[in-house]
């Protein structure tokens, strides 16, 4: 409850005076917190106050090293990592949240090192290819997210100046293995996780990939969702995930077109999306 009253006056007030509070201790307890099953606390409050620390330039460049430091260890962004259906999502979640805060503002202000932030984008990549639950909002608990979460992330990694183009492969790929996973009951995504996952590529666009190698990929993705219906037929599992992929393409081709830029892109787009349709439909 201090914890709670300390952070509401921070988010709510602007003339909060946090001279009066050990910035070190509120930073500690809030990452310790961060996966709280309290919606409030978590989301809300935790969340936002980083948010409004590191926006507005409250902490020193230590502070910052200490949060990635914290935020990327197995207590955090990798908590029993590959559980599912835990509340251990949620450290993970929201400790990505926060990385995706501190990446998007060093990209203005180049305050960590180009090391610190190669390895931050390293574990972005790792992080999004071996979280493995995927539910979205949990009742009584809030956003878990995980997927979007990560996908946020993972987008202010490639945005970053620092970001290596030749990760453009690795970030697909875990982009694509996204788009496959399922939890045990086939259940599909259901909270918008396909629109965030379109951010990473609009990213990748933004850095400089060719249109050449996106389409190529979506080609890619097209052919793993035809082998899946030739290993599960026509069947409620194969049924979910071909209309996640057919939303993600939707998603893709309308950021393209919405931008006015990468025609071979959305060429790409409407053969896969014509040819899935009239296989069903014609």
């Amino acid at each position: 409850m201090q914890l709670k009253t300390v952070l509401q006056e921070i988010t709510h007030h602007n003339d909060y005076d946090l001279s009066k509070i050990s910035m070190d201790e509120l930073i500690k307890e809030m990452l310790c917190n961060i996966g709280s099953t309290d919606p409030e606390l978590r989301d809300a409050l935790i969340y936002n106050a980083f948010g409004k620390l590191i926006q507005e330039d409250y902490l020193k460049v230590d502070q910052w090293r200490y949060i990635v430091k914290t935020c990327m260890d197995t207590n955090h962004l990798f908590l029993n990592i590959g559980e599912t259906e835990t509340d251990s999502v949620f450290s993970r979640s929201f400790s990505s949240l926060v990385l995706a805060l501190i990446l998007e503002k060093d990209s203005q202000e180049f305050r960590l090192s180009e090391t610190e932030v190669r390895e931050i984008i390293k574990q972005s990549i790792l992080y999004l290819e071996l979280e493995r639950d995927i539910r979205g909002y949990v009742k009584d608990k809030g956003w878990a997210h995980s997927v979007a979460h990560g996908a946020d992330l993972l987008a202010e990694a490639v945005k970053h100046p620092y970001f290596d183009m030749g990760l453009v492969d690795d970030c697909l790929k875990a982009v694509q293995h996204n788009l496959f996973k399922r939890n045990e009951e086939g259940i599909p995504y259901l909270d918008d996780e396909e629109e965030r996952l379109v951010f990473v590529i609009e990213a990748l666009l933004g850095r400089g990939a060719t249109e050449d190698r996106i389409a190529s990929w979506i080609s890619e993705v097209s052919t793993n969702l035809n082998e899946l219906l030739n290993r599960e037929g026509t069947n409620l599992v194969f049924f979910r995930k071909r209309g996640e992929i057919v939303r993600f393409f939707r998603a893709v081709y309308f950021r393209c077109l919405f931008n006015g830029n990468f025609p071979i892109i959305q060429q790409r787009l409407l053969k896969e999306l014509k040819a899935w349709h009239e296989l069903f439909y014609d």
